[in-house]
């Protein structure tokens, strides 16, 4: 039996609503989405991890061709020589997230016995961010983060600063 021309027509508007509002809602989740992940200009992250031969100011205290990985500062002040790279976070069993902060030559401040290393990290595209220090300055550290992702460590020591990024990944 055929269905009748008001009936069509109820069921037609009804139809049209539901598609007009499963795409709007299909929309603004995408705008809501697309919202909360926008990098902003500082959230890039570019792990610069090199495998080769340290510069020769971060040297100090290796034999051979000091040939590791490591990261240099984006200002040239402190080199990240990476042990057990790739990190995870959570840190796996029997690994470590060891990182050696070799500082290029400074002036003063460095061997007093309140100096340390303060890190700032920012997890990208999430605006979290963690503390950590380095007791004595640039040294041996162990270095934790919460979440997998790539890291931004805004690193600063008596009269220095600089940056490097260090990705963990799923431990």
């Amino acid at each position: 039996m055929p269905a009748s021309p008001g009936r069509c027509s109820v069921l037609s508007v009804v139809v049209l609503a539901i598609l007009v509002s499963g795409c709007t809602a299909s929309t603004k989740g995408t705008e809501s989405a697309h919202a909360q992940t926008a990098p902003s200009a500082h959230s890039t992250c570019h792990p610069a991890v090199e495998q080769g031969q340290l510069p020769a100011w971060a040297r100090r205290g290796f034999s051979g061709t000091s040939s590791t990985r490591h990261i240099v500062g984006d200002n040239g002040e402190i080199a990240a020589v990476l042990f057990g790279y790739p990190y995870h976070a959570p840190a796996g069993n029997g690994r470590a997230n060891k990182i050696l902060w070799v500082a290029k030559e400074s002036s003063g401040g460095q061997d007093s016995p309140d100096a340390k290393l303060t890190i700032k990290a920012t997890l990208t595209g999430s605006g979290q961010v963690v503390s950590r220090s380095v007791a004595g300055g640039p040294g041996p550290s162990l270095i934790d983060m919460p979440k997998p992702g790539c890291w931004q460590f805004t690193l600063s020591w008596p009269g220095h600063t600089d940056r490097v990024d260090i990705e963990y990944l799923v431990g």
